[in-house]
């Protein structure tokens, strides 16, 4: 930034539009701190999240492989997860401060968490995405144990953040002239904290040990998000002028084949003791959306392909 700054000056020292005003706008601001945890807090967490992978199917969302939670986390009754909610609060109270220039008792309260786990393994990654919704303005990720991910990124399965402003940058003598994309080397206790709007990936992961995340989206009423309206009426934009086709060239045979994969992830995973109605609905549930979510996926692939 500081040799940006030097040319810029020297470029304006003997320029005939000196006077030119040049604004840099918009700016998405992301936090990342260290948590100064012991590791057995991390092996806990670790240990929780993957006794819940034994018991779940887990849902298939923007991970291609690996395994992720329901969005429920924040209520697993743990000390460790409401500890960890409290540092999630505490570095969100902080982003906020940092942000507006001042700390505000307002923002000291107020805030609704809403997290899921990820386990990613050998050849695992999540395509890009973003978390913006009615109930999610920021969102987050901790790393409980980044596997065999070193200081340098070795073994991938870096977060990437992506510049999707569609700004053109030089290509001729510097093509990084404008940093497109920013990739943040995990660290087991390193937490993030980024607005819910800016587009994100995770690099395919090369480590042998699992990659053990928990990511999060935070909500609080007091802010908005600008043009959120028109943005969902624009994605719902397809489904309410070409209702039909949409249902007829893909819908059907796209559910038709999730049904007929139900009775076979159904049996795949071991059904939660003790027995009872609630606890078979809620497998039945879990494998319904699961089937479906791979099948969405399938056919994203082969539309693609």
């Amino acid at each position: 930034m500081a040799k940006v700054m030097q040319d810029r000056d020297a470029l304006e020292a003997g320029s005939p539009l000196a006077n030119a005003s040049l604004e840099f706008l918009f700016p998405s601001p992301v936090m990342h701190f260290d948590w100064p945890v012991s590791e057995g807090f991390n092996e806990r967490l670790k240990e929780i999240i993957l006794d819940a992978r034994a018991h779940s199917s887990g849902v298939v969302k923007t991970n291609r492989g690996g395994w992720q939670s329901e969005t429920n986390l924040q209520n697993w009754s743990y000390p460790e997860i409401e500890a960890l909610k409290e540092q999630i609060i505490q570095l969100a109270q902080e982003y906020v401060a940092r942000t507006l220039g001042k700390r505000d008792n307002r923002y000291e309260t107020g805030w609704s968490i809403r997290a899921w786990a990820n386990v990613n393994q050998k050849g695992h990654f999540n395509r890009t995405h973003d978390h913006l919704g009615r109930h999610s303005f920021f969102s987050g990720v901790y790393y409980v144990d980044v596997g065999d991910i070193d200081e340098q990124g070795n073994g991938n399965g870096r977060t990437v953040f992506e510049d999707w402003t569609y700004v053109a940058t030089s290509i001729l003598d510097n093509p990084d002239h404008y940093q497109r994309d920013f990739k943040m080397v995990p660290k087991s206790g390193r937490m993030l904290l980024f607005p819910a709007s800016l587009m994100h990936s995770v690099e395919t992961y090369t480590g042998d040990r699992p990659r053990i995340t928990i990511a999060f989206n935070l909500f609080h009423p007091g802010f908005a998000v600008a043009r959120l309206a028109e943005r969902e009426r624009s994605a719902d934009w397809m489904w309410t002028n070409f209702r039909g086709v949409v249902i007829l060239k893909r819908k059907i045979p796209e559910k038709l084949f999730g049904f007929a994969m139900i009775p076979r992830l159904f049996f795949s995973k071991p059904i939660p003791r003790p027995f009872s109605f609630r606890v078979l609905w809620a497998h039945f549930s879990t494998t319904v959306n699961h089937a479906f979510a791979l099948t969405s996926e399938r056919f994203e692939k082969r539309k693609k392909d």
